[in-house]
This record gives structure tokens, sequence and C-alpha cells, in this order.
């Protein structure tokens, strides 16, 4: 399996694989391990809690899900430091990717959510048949909409579970 890794300004996605999805399981200590930084306190974010097992499993049985899944984000300023996960819930489908994300408590509103979401959208635009990346968010989520907006992605009504507003970015509107 490649080892999927994006540098920005201030952080390193890299790609859950197998091996860091099951040392995530087994508790931070194998996850700091494992991605060479520190794991604080707030980890796992609570979507990601819920999700992990599945995401393991789903890659577990299909490889080529490798990289449109969960990506651990490092910060690497001072000290590497694990501060968020996000990426697409699965390979693309009639040309969407639907993304998620979650940042942990001290490092938010801090702008390395928008970074990180910016490469992800980039990554994915990569891949020729992606036309559109899709989010759903609380309507209450005041912070995530802005990080949405502010990566170019735009109200499209209401979102599938209750309470939440959908968000799309289609590759036209990318420069």
């Amino acid at each position: 399996m490649e080892d999927y890794r994006i540098r920005t300004c201030h952080l390193e996605l890299i790609a859950g694989s197998v091996m860091l999805m099951k040392a995530d399981l087994q508790g931070r200590e194998s996850l700091a391990a494992a991605l060479g930084a520190e794991v604080g306190d707030g980890w796992p974010p609570g979507v990601w809690a819920e999700a992990r097992e599945e995401f393991l499993s789903r890659l577990e049985g299909h490889p080529g899900l490798f990289g449109w899944l969960g990506w651990y984000w490092v910060l690497v300023e001072d000290k590497r430091t694990l501060i968020g996960i996000g990426g697409f819930t699965g390979a693309p489908f009639n040309g969407e990717a639907m993304i998620g994300y979650s940042v942990i408590g001290p490092y938010r509103r801090r702008g390395y959510g928008s970074e990180a979401v910016r490469a992800l959208i980039d990554w994915a635009f990569a891949h020729h048949g992606v036309r559109r990346i899709v989010a759903e968010t609380h309507a209450h989520n005041k912070a995530s909409i802005r990080l949405l907006e502010k990566c170019g992605f735009e109200y499209a009504g209401k979102g599938f579970e209750t309470g939440t507003e959908r968000y799309v970015l289609k590759r036209e509107k990318i420069g």
C-alpha cells in the first residue's frame, strides 16, 4: 500500500492506512508512535471515535479506498502534534466525493481546518472523475459553515440528516 502524505504550510496530512487505524484503536500511545507525533487530550474527536472502526473494516475489505477515508492532520511547527482528522466518506460515486473533518479543541479557529480541507480538495480534484465535493454540517455549527464557505463551498439545501445543511464545491469553481 502506498504512503499518501500531503504537506501544507503548517500541516502534514497522512492518509489512514490499516496500520494507522489499528494503532488509533489501540490507544493514543500506539497512534503517537505510528505517527511520530504527540497525541493530546481530546483525541479522538467525537465523530471520528464513532467512525474509525467502520472505516478500518471498510479499508481492510477494500484496499482501493486508501486515501478516500480518514487523513490524520499533524501540525509540524515546533513539535509534531496530531490536531485533527478529515477526509472522505468513501470513493467518489457519480463524480461526487463527500468530505468531513474535525479539529481538536485548542487548535480550532486558527486556520488549520481550512488549510487541511483545501489540501484534501486539491487531492480529490486531482482524480479525473471527481466533479464535485459535498459536505454536510449541522446548521448551528457556524465555524464549520465558515470553513466550508472560505474553501469555496456553496449552500445547496437541507442535508440528509435532520438539522444538517448541505454544501457543494464544483470542480469548475476551482481556479
